[in-house]
């Protein structure tokens, strides 16, 4: 037999009010965008385009470990406190899909096409990755004893469940690096164009877990991880 999960109230919230964040992103990514806007100089979109997934990259970091340190640590997290935290959340992600469907939406033409599209399907693997988290987060915390046992963890006693961001390079990247080559080898030797990054990094591991009072303690003594 084993022991109720039983998770704090702003845990439990937490889940509550990612749920729509999650519905909203699910749906954004999955909605067809016309492509209507000029576009000038696409080597100039994309330079900037992977510029800024490297700083993404650094402002999601930040957003994942807000919510481990204004919700998940924090014992004393009014209803208020969860909402908030959810909603700098969900601004960020707005602010991410507000850039790949600038992307979606560039009217190119020739070789731009195909730039433009590697650039969109780098930005939509992030958004995928970040999904997938949404989605096992709003999971487990919704139904603790079956994340347990889907992820193969023990059903009782002290044990924490991970609730981590894998994020990866996106193989677009690579492509798109081939294709700037093409265009007069733009980013051959590009120490800010976001490839070199990723070819360095290769993956991160963003996150935490919920553990210690799973089952029945007073509150959740919740470990934080990077």
């Amino acid at each position: 037999m084993t022991d109720e999960a039983v998770l704090p109230r702003r845990i439990s919230l937490l889940g509550e009010a990612m749920t729509p964040v999650l519905v909203k992103l699910r749906n954004e990514i999955a909605q067809p965008i016309s492509a209507t806007a000029p576009v000038g100089s696409m080597i100039d979109v994309i330079s900037a385009g992977l510029n800024s997934l490297q700083s993404i990259v650094h402002r999601l970091n930040g957003q994942v470990n807000a919510l481990m340190s204004d919700v998940v640590a924090k014992e004393d997290a009014s209803d208020a406190d969860v909402y908030r935290a959810v909603g700098r959340f969900e601004a960020f992600l707005d602010d991410l899909l507000s850039e790949y469907q600038g992307l979606k939406r560039l009217n190119a033409y020739g070789a731009d096409i195909e730039g433009r599209d590697l650039l969109a399907g780098a930005y939509r693997h992030t958004l995928a990755q970040i999904q997938g988290w949404l989605q096992d987060l709003v999971d487990t915390l919704a139904d603790p004893q079956t994340a347990l046992r889907r992820k193969g963890l023990p059903t009782s006693g002290p044990v924490e469940i991970p609730l981590t961001l894998h994020l990866t390079g996106a193989p677009e990247l690579a492509a798109l690096g081939r294709w700037g080559e093409r265009q007069s080898g733009v980013f051959s030797s590009s120490h800010n164009s976001g490839l070199g990054f990723w070819g360095t990094v290769g993956a991160l591991a963003l996150g935490w877990g919920i553990g210690n009072a799973l089952f029945g303690d007073d509150d959740c003594g919740c470990d934080g991880g990077s």
